[in-house]
């Protein structure tokens, strides 16, 4: 077993990584750590695109959703307005056709609310 961390020295006896003088080696070193910075930097740069593209269709899809939920509260307001004014209508149509029952009602609910709240 002939290497850096073998009992025998490969420079000493001419095979191996001590072959290749320092400047050399300095230089592989280089050019290795260059290309794993490169590697580094196109992986880096697909994992930014696939990022924004799953934001942008987040963003897509979260702004369709708020689309959907505004138009349904829309028409749940429009027909609560709706709703709303066919009850006023009602209501003002039977105070004016029965006045007297009205006030009627009105004082026996008053009667009930003051019993409530007394006790």
């Amino acid at each position: 077993m002939s290497g850096l961390f073998s009992g025998k020295s490969s420079y000493r006896t001419g095979s191996g990584l001590f072959n290749q003088p320092l400047d050399d080696q300095l230089s592989d070193i280089r050019d290795d750590i260059a290309a794993l910075t490169k590697l580094l930097a196109k992986r880096g740069d697909k994992a930014s695109h696939l990022v924004r593209d799953r934001a942008h269709d987040a963003r897509s899809s979260a702004e369709a959703g708020l689309g959907d939920l505004m138009e349904g509260a829309e028409e749940m307001l429009s027909d609560l307005r709706r709703r709303y004014a066919s009850t006023e209508r009602q209501v003002r149509h039977t105070v004016r056709e029965h006045p007297l029952a009205t006030i009627g009602i009105l004082a026996a609910a008053g009667l009930l609310a003051a019993s409530l709240l007394r006790k």
